[in-house]
């Protein structure tokens, strides 16, 4: 067929449906209804330190009481701010997508957030936010502007719900789709990192604050993360607890042995069972890839090491070398879930892959052109015309330094006879320290860069790095240095 018979691409369309943006683990930030004080996501926190840290975990615990229904703390809004906590890293704020899709939607009021207090379980925010959509829907549905596009285009019908997940948000859209009702009124839901099959840093959190940063003493972790049931729905249900040569499944027992409560544990297993099965409506499922993760995990001792690869297999069993050792294999992801975790098990939604870090996601342009496509009728990678993300391009920094400690940025997958990558090191939190490291080509390789920076004081810093086909973003917290 030549280009003058070939059918013409089906137009872009202006669809007016509700949007309802849910955010990730610490997206949304936090108050303590009782005190007014703020919990997250606050803004400017000068002279970054691992005892400032602690206090803030301390406030973080989930009490007996609020497990049962009391509510002491209260989601106050979608992260405006970059923060950080101890264990779980970054967060990034969501203000350019929600602006942006408000700018894309028929009317701003067509478009809210649904913040919530993530230390919960899934199945409660799930609750809440199924009722929150029904309640947004049925709000733009009796709004003017709904009103005049009905009565101009008669056969649209009336609007169902986008929902546009990131990360945990994606778990607790699975849940609002679970009543057939609900899930009649939503027309697409896209989910952005999802960790459908965990995330191996959950467990690692969760193991008794062993490798907590400075100063922050392990009690700290020991006494607050257990207590988060939110944490439980997170925790890996794939094969990737090392052992013998294997890998299998972590169960009800191996989360204990991390330091978790046996009540808490179970809850989650049942519900991660009971979900099994179900899926998304005409699902959009963006996944990270090309950052350094962590997969798997084997048990030293009482501590949970974390690991960079997978055993290859052959159906059951793991594919030996020729001296009869398993064979391990990098499949990386987006810094926080493994590439196959962020997967809807079952679904047949086509993966969009984008070479991005798990919280710079939401940040990216190629996933806020793609959310925004969806009020277009657009939803892949060929109706954006472009790859997403940058093929190959990854960014790898540590999640904290002291402050006197210089730290390497790394770049891969930009070939040396590229024009060279340029980095940015910038203070976030108010301070407005910037840095220029120059990224060198790393010796006996065709696409590594790196280069060594020391900050000029404890903060929140975002690394960027211009060279591929849109930045990359990570976080590094400088922890200030604790008096002896």
């Amino acid at each position: 067929m030549d280009a003058t018979s070939a059918p013409a691409p089906a137009p872009e369309r202006l669809l007016h449906d509700a949007v309802v943006v849910v955010p990730g683990i610490m997206g949304s930030t936090l108050r303590d209804a009782e005190t007014d004080t703020p919990l997250w996501g606050v803004g400017s926190i000068l002279g970054y330190s691992a005892r400032l840290h602690a206090d803030r975990l301390r406030a973080l615990r989930v009490t007996d009481a609020e497990r049962g229904g009391a509510v002491r703390v209260e989601a106050t809004g979608l992260l405006g701010v970059a923060d950080w906590l101890p264990g779980l890293g970054g967060a990034q704020p969501y203000g350019e997508l929600l602006s942006r899709l408000r700018r894309e939607a028929l009317d701003r009021a067509a478009v809210t957030a649904f913040p919530y207090d993530w230390r919960l379980s899934v199945e409660h925010n799930g609750a809440l936010l199924a009722a929150a959509v029904r309640e947004h829907l049925a709000a733009w549905r009796a709004h003017g502007a709904h009103r005049r596009h009905l009565s101009e285009h008669p056969e649209a019908g009336p609007a169902k719900a986008v929902v546009v997940a990131h990360s945990m948000g994606g778990l607790l859209a699975r849940e609002v789709v679970r009543d057939e009702e609900a899930a009649a009124e939503v027309r697409t839901v896209m989910t952005v990192g999802t960790p459908f099959g965990g995330s191996v840093k959950a467990a690692v959190m969760l193991n008794s604050g062993r490798g907590a940063p400075l100063g922050l003493p392990p009690a700290v972790l020991r006494e607050v993360t257990p207590t988060m049931p939110g944490l439980y729905d997170l925790l890996p249900g794939y094969r990737c607890r090392e052992e013998d040569g294997d890998m299998r499944a972590p169960g009800v027992d191996d989360i204990v042995a991390l330091g978790g409560r046996r009540d808490l544990a179970e809850a989650s297993a049942a519900w991660r069972s009971s979900r099994s099965g179900t899926l998304l409506p005409d699902h959009v499922m963006v996944v990270g890839i090309g950052q350094r993760t962590w997969q798997s995990y084997r048990m030293q001792g009482t501590a949970a090491v974390a690991q960079r690869y997978m055993l290859r297999r052959n159906g059951e069993r793991p594919l030996l070398d020729g001296d009869g050792r398993p064979r391990c294999e990098d499949r990386t992801g987006d810094g926080t879930v493994y590439q196959f975790a962020a997967h809807l098990p079952g679904s047949d939604a086509r993966p969009v892959h984008v070479y991005q870090e798990h919280s710079a996601l939401v940040r990216s342009a190629s996933v806020v052109d793609l959310a925004r496509g969806l009020l277009r009728g657009l939803r892949h990678t060929d109706g954006l015309g472009a790859m997403l993300g940058g093929e190959g391009f990854g960014l790898h920094v540590p999640e904290w330094v002291a402050e006197d400690q210089p730290f390497t940025v790394e770049v891969s997958g930009l070939d040396h006879g590229a024009a060279d990558p340029e980095c940015t090191v910038r203070e976030i939190g108010g301070l407005e320290r910037v840095g220029h490291p120059g990224l060198r080509p790393v010796r006996g390789t065709r696409s590594s860069w790196s280069a060594l920076h020391r900050t000029d004081g404890p903060g929140l810093y975002e690394v960027e790095v211009r060279g591929g086909a849109e930045p990359l973003r990570r976080l590094v917290a400088v922890l200030a240095a604790v008096p002896g």
